[in-house]
């Protein structure tokens, strides 16, 4: 899967940004929060054996660590304070998909999936072929199980980007979406 253009976060923010009814989009902060750490993978789920899904993810978890050290707060321990969860939506015309192998339960990934189709590959009025990507991050307070803030971003999948690239635009993408948080 490649990954995403920054012109183009736009266009699946506007979908998911009319989440609403029914899909929280709270927008709590840092304040008063000292660590976090990504949430558990269910150890049921086959292990990700494609190298380019590896490679995101990898590359995903690397942005939200480094994002989350940089704003000074601690990352990885397991009593952590809050409890990071990401979603990876891919459209193409008529089809949505998520990796959610990171995103946990309980917190309406269905219905945001669904949300994403809709605006996102039924609604769109691209007349050509599109590859778009985007993720959602929540963020979990972790001694209440509130979700305290989620946001996302998204944008267009570009074709036989390298590495370098790739981890650029998705880090780009965790900053942004996280952005909200670290005021």
């Amino acid at each position: 899967m490649k990954y995403l253009t920054i012109p183009a976060l736009a266009v699946l923010s506007l979908a998911l940004l009319a989440c609403s009814p029914g899909i929280d989009m709270p927008k709590g902060t840092s304040k008063g929060y000292t660590s976090a750490r990504l949430i558990h993978r269910d150890p049921s789920l086959p292990a990700i054996t494609k190298p380019i899904e590896r490679s995101i993810h990898g590359m995903i978890q690397e942005s939200l660590a480094r994002q989350f050290r940089a704003k000074g707060l601690a990352y990885g321990s397991a009593n952590a304070d809050l409890v990071v969860a990401y979603m990876v939506i891919y459209q193409e015309p008529g089809m949505t998909a998520s990796y959610a192998d990171y995103f946990g339960y309980g917190r309406s990934g269905d219905a945001i999936l669904d949300r994403a189709h809709v605006r996102g590959a039924v609604e769109s009025k691209r007349p050509d072929f599109f590859q778009r990507a985007g993720i959602v991050i929540d963020i979990i307070d972790s001694r209440s199980n509130k979700l305290v803030y989620r946001n996302f971003a998204a944008g267009d999948v570009v074709r036989g980007a390298s590495a370098a690239t790739r981890a650029t635009r998705i880090d780009a993408a965790v900053a942004q979406t996280l952005s909200g948080f670290f005021r």
